[in-house]
């Protein structure tokens, strides 16, 4: 089963402006998806009119995941055009890295409001549709930190732990109702993480393509292989095969699994400073 089986059918994609989102909405349009392309900044015009001019179907609209009458004007949209709601992608996230201690209280909230609090609103009222109307998918991007310890990333990681929670949990009643969920767990992935993020403590003034030993998957390949497991209806999807060995590693033997994070931790201020002192 490939990515025809998106052909006439309707999707939301959250954070869609960019990276993973952005990419996601024109893969799924070129499949003949109708997209909503929705995020908070004006990008979504552009990604709009990229996908009409290929030849495919999308609309814009400005959507703030932690505003919960955003997502149901969204949802309500689609359903009054369409009739109902088939994908709904959960892409929307914020990156902020650094030391614990220097992670301000108003940066959990930000991390929290849209990594945690965005998903589950956005799945909640996707999720009340999909039984409605008898059946849909609901894909969440969470992150290979949310399967795996990273250092200077607890905020981050308690975020995209908490997704994979909620989908493992939700899943057992979703196939009582015909509803599919997907979760995407990307490791270094070539997205807008990169470069819109929040850096604290030793991270800060650095470029965060700097602190990655590991050149990152191309965004294309990444979403392609996403929305593969989408049309086969997989329950994870996690890539590149790093993030796979990286998750089982922490599974059987998470005593080494702790000591290479923190080697990890280590490594990952030496960069830092390396990378500052290349800018000065």
């Amino acid at each position: 089963m490939g990515v025809e089986v998106f052909n006439g059918k309707s999707a939301i994609v959250t954070g869609a402006a960019s990276g993973i989102g952005r990419e996601s909405a024109l893969q799924l349009a070129a499949a003949g998806a109708h997209v909503w392309v929705t995020d908070v900044v004006e990008g979504i015009d552009g990604v709009v009119a990229e996908i009409a001019g290929a030849g495919g179907k999308a609309t814009a609209m400005r959507v703030d995941v932690a505003r919960r009458e955003d997502l149901r004007a969204a949802i309500d949209a689609v359903v009054a055009e369409h009739g109902r709601l088939d994908l709904m992608f959960n892409n929307a996230g914020v990156a902020i890295f650094g030391e614990f201690e220097l992670v301000t209280l108003d940066d959990w909230d930000k991390i929290i409001d849209v990594n945690l609090r965005g998903v589950a609103y956005g799945t909640k009222l996707a999720y009340d549709q999909m039984v409605t109307q008898g059946g849909g998918q609901i894909v969440t991007t969470a992150s290979v930190a949310g399967l795996v310890p990273v250092p200077l990333q607890a905020h981050y990681c308690a975020t995209k732990h908490a997704l994979v929670g909620l989908h493992n949990t939700l899943e057992l009643e979703a196939a009582e109702h015909g509803v599919h969920l997907t979760l995407f767990c990307p490791a270094f992935v070539q997205s807008g993480m990169f470069t819109n993020n929040t850096l604290r403590g030793s991270l800060e003034g650095t470029d965060a393509r700097k602190l990655v030993p590991i050149k990152p998957l191309a965004t294309d390949k990444a979403v392609r292989r996403l929305l593969n497991g989408v049309a086969a209806r997989k329950r994870l999807v996690v890539t590149p095969f790093y993030g796979r060995v990286g998750w089982w590693l922490e599974r059987l033997s998470p005593s080494l699994s702790y000591r290479l994070h923190r080697q990890t931790l280590r490594e990952t201020r030496r960069r830092a400073a390396g990378s500052r002192g290349a800018k000065s």
